[in-house]
């Protein structure tokens, strides 16, 4: 790899390098906590048909309509309050979970909200990252499968880095570094190795550089 794509990796990966990694961590943590909520689902004490006050806010920026579904209420840390929500509606008539929502950090605000198709199959899946009562990072699914991730780095509510994946794999990445509301740096991997990098120098949209990984 030639010195000038070393650099240009390297300044990418540091304008949004702390909050990629912060991102990853709170999707474990909710990860645990959703479904740990949803393994005691029936439990006593952690459940109601309509939930109850004083329980975690649910992100005001939503278009999901609440009527739709029965809600179930739960209190994964024993504090008395709800600090998750599931919402299902009857399909084949039999209940079937079509979104998820959890307060990862306790703080009384919803963080993670995850939706999911009437076959049950995660659809999508957001994250507030810095806990604003924002979306910072969405996660698109197709048949179960991750195939694009957005994120909000910068915490301005726009989307400044993007993320294409397939079988698994990644196979593209579109960065706004500047945070002008235009893609100026990309990556593009083969075989799930960085392959070259694309450098747009003068604002115009268009790749103005390109670094091949294979230079010496």
């Amino acid at each position: 790899m030639t010195h000038a794509m070393s650099h240009a990796v390297t300044t990418g990966i540091a304008v949004r390098g702390f909050a990629l990694l912060f991102v990853t961590s709170m999707v474990g943590v909710a990860a645990c906590a959703s479904d740990e909520g949803a393994s005691r689902g029936s439990g006593a004490g952690d459940l109601s048909a309509t939930g109850s006050k004083g329980g975690a806010v649910r992100i005001a920026e939503d278009s999901f309509d609440a009527g739709c579904c029965q809600r179930r209420d739960l209190d994964l840390n024993k504090d008395g309050k709800p600090d998750a929500y599931q919402f299902s509606r009857i399909i084949d008539e039999q209940p079937v979970v079509v979104r998820k929502e959890v307060d990862i950090n306790f703080d009384g605000k919803i963080d993670l909200v995850r939706d999911l198709s009437n076959q049950g199959e995660f659809v999508d899946e957001r994250l507030d990252n810095d806990f604003d009562g924002r979306i910072d990072l969405v996660v698109f699914f197709e048949k179960g499968a991750i195939v694009r991730k957005e994120y909000d780095t910068n915490f301005d509510a726009k989307v400044d880095l993007w993320r294409f994946f397939d079988k698994g794999s990644m196979l593209r990445e579109e960065a706004d570094l500047d945070y002008d509301g235009r893609v100026d740096y990309w990556e593009y991997f083969e075989g799930g190795k960085l392959d070259r990098v694309g450098i747009d120098r003068n604002g115009d949209g268009n790749v103005d550089e390109w670094l091949n990984s294979s230079e010496s």
